[in-house]
């Protein structure tokens, strides 16, 4: 298995992600946008530094990619970084890539200098708390509604 950065792959590769990316999310939130999700994956996402995507690949292909940023939630400023977008291909959901995911995207961000992770989710929360993620408060989402905000400290 390999960790790539957003900035590593071609321009096939992204628009795929992009196109996962929003024919899931958009059932979620019908007013988003796809020009917006490629202006974010092509151009902001890209970067060595906060905020970058990475996906992994098992065998040369993409089985999953996920999000790290410096801002998430608007209310609260002072969590960071984020663990943004997770996503595991349909094909490879079950079979521990989501795992391996995170922790590689870990190991990047700890290699950066961070020492904690935030996240937070109003669909998974029984995933973060499995992979070591620890409660701190519920939140109030950017478009309306609530999530739940766990955080990790990581090595």
């Amino acid at each position: 298995m390999v960790i790539k950065k957003f900035s590593q792959l071609s321009e096939k590769q992204l628009d795929m992600l992009i196109n996962v990316h929003f024919n899931h999310w958009v059932k979620h939130n019908p007013k988003m946008e796809k020009s917006n999700i490629e202006y974010k994956f092509k151009s902001i996402y890209v970067g060595e530094n906060l905020p970058f995507g990475i996906v992994l690949e098992d065998n040369g292909e993409i089985v999953g990619f996920c999000v790290f940023k410096i801002e998430n939630l608007k209310k609260h400023p002072e969590f960071y970084p984020w663990l943004s977008d997770v996503m595991i291909l349909e094909p490879f959901r079950g079979k521990g890539y989501g795992k391996k995911l995170l922790e590689n995207g870990q190991k990047v961000l700890s290699d950066l200098g961070y020492n904690r992770i935030y996240v937070w989710t109003d669909q998974a929360p029984d995933f973060y708390k499995k992979l070591g993620f620890v409660y701190k408060q519920q939140v109030e989402k950017n478009e309306g509604g609530f999530g739940q905000l766990f955080y990790k400290d990581i090595k």
